[in-house]
């Protein structure tokens, strides 16, 4: 799937320019708060007509094109957006609102199964539900799902981890990726957090703003490429706050005597805070690049059950800390200070230890029960 973007929107003393080229599932897009993201969105799902310029998805046609006089209208698009209010319909009960969509687009299009969603989205239980009762965390599940249940051929997220709480943030991103990897449906992904960005998308544009002396902002999108190769560019359009690494697994062992269970990822073995969950279970594993402490030399005898050896691929210098990516069986990444870089000697494909306690590592598993 290809998405061709290259559009002005003008609002007053308002300009975005957007330019952007993706064929990637998952494209992020970040910027500050009021530069534009939701107005992006809107552009792409109909919702606002651009001034002048093309928007495209290959395999579904041109939706707006001012040169030929192209601009579909909202339903003909069959695109699925969620904003951050959800937008649900309080008089409708959750079954109802998961149906709307479903119900809106023709036979023929339905690609899609309602209890095929219930069951990735673990919504069975909360099906008769009224949705004032629901929980931050499953009141967004239900948008993500009606959106979904449309079968569009392309998916518009606007910030769905903004104002949740970490354990439900976790959550709803182990959700988020889930149906990235088991559905096909292409995703635009804006967010003003780089964390949330970073742990989805497979590659980032970033929303620049510029106000000129007679008060006329202007925001310009360019593609820059993977989340993990543009944190320095990152970094001066937004606050890189904490980085993650987010790591699907498989429960293999638990021990709550012990203090933990093992979890078996790609290329990678951790220990986390104990689950009750049977091994077998699927779960998501975040580790937070603060939360590393890297080592080089021989290694000492330790506490902790996490010691990762691999080799150091990246460091890029940010303008506090470093970010540095290495290679453990799985890409992970850690922050440390430019004297640490210094003292240990830390460069490219230098040999470094990975320490984290078990603690420190953040799990989730599917159908756990939402506070």
């Amino acid at each position: 799937m290809m998405i061709e973007l290259d559009f002005q929107i003008r609002r007053g003393n308002y300009t975005l320019d957007a330019r952007l080229s993706s064929d990637d599932q998952v494209t992020g897009l970040i910027g500050p708060s009021g530069s534009g993201k939701t107005m992006f969105l809107m552009a792409l799902a109909g919702i606002i007509k651009p001034t002048r310029g093309l928007i495209g998805i290959k395999g579904s046609g041109v939706f707006f094109d001012s040169e030929r006089g192209i601009n579909l209208p909202i339903e003909k698009r069959r695109i699925g957006v969620v904003f951050q209010d959800n937008l649900l319909f309080p008089h409708l009960s959750v079954r109802e609102n998961l149906l709307f969509g479903y119900n809106m687009t023709e036979p023929e299009d339905r690609k899609l199964h309602p209890d095929e969603i219930c069951n990735l989205l673990d919504l069975g239980l909360l099906l008769d539900r009224g949705v004032e009762l629901l929980s931050g965390g499953e009141a967004r599940r239900v948008a993500v799902g009606r959106a979904i249940l449309t079968s569009p051929c392309l998916l518009l997220l606007d910030e769905p981890l903004t104002g949740l709480d970490v354990k439900l943030r976790d959550r709803i991103l182990a959700y988020l990726l889930r149906i990235k990897s088991e559905l096909s449906i292409p995703i635009v992904y804006v967010s003003h957090n780089y964390s949330d960005i970073s742990a989805i998308a497979d590659s980032v544009a970033l929303i620049n703003v510029e106000t000129d002396s007679h008060s006329h902002k202007h925001s310009r999108v360019a593609a820059l490429g993977h989340p993990h190769d543009i944190i320095a560019e990152a970094e001066k359009v937004v606050s890189i706050g904490s980085i993650e690494t987010v790591i699907p697994g498989e429960i293999v062992a638990t021990d709550p005597h012990a203090g933990y269970s093992v979890v078996r990822g790609e290329g990678l073995e951790m220990h986390v805070s104990p689950d009750r969950k049977d091994p077998g279970t699927q779960c998501y594993v975040t580790i937070r690049a603060d939360d590393i402490i890297l080592s080089v030399g021989e290694l000492p005898k330790m506490s902790s059950r996490n010691v990762w050896t691999g080799k150091i691929e990246k460091i890029e210098r940010l303008k506090d800390t470093n970010v540095i990516t290495l290679d453990v069986g799985h890409k992970i990444r850690a922050v440390v200070t430019t004297e640490a870089v210094r003292e240990l000697g830390l460069e490219p494909e230098k040999t470094v230890h990975a320490i984290v306690k078990a603690k420190s590592l953040r799990s989730v598993v599917m159908g756990q029960k939402e506070s």
